[in-house]
């Protein structure tokens, strides 16, 4: 269950650049709500921002939260 958890948060912070800065913040409050073991809150506190937001960065503007209407949830 939790490997699922890892995918959407890391699926949210790459489309969502307000979860993303939460997330680099303080993942620990970002993460609240999500079933999480300890070792993987601490790997997700370790994801640089920079390689988070390079990565975000090169995705379509379509999959970004708030640009365009391609994003589910907009």
């Amino acid at each position: 269950m939790s490997r699922e958890a890892v995918e959407q948060i890391i699926g949210r912070a790459v489309t969502d650049a307000e979860f993303r800065q939460k997330l680099i913040g303080d993942a620990a409050v970002a993460c609240q709500g999500y079933d999480l073991t300890a070792g993987e809150l601490k790997a997700l506190e370790e994801i640089s921002a920079e390689s988070m937001e390079a990565f975000a960065s090169s995705l379509p503007e379509r999959l970004i939260k708030g640009v365009g209407s391609g994003f589910i949830g907009d």
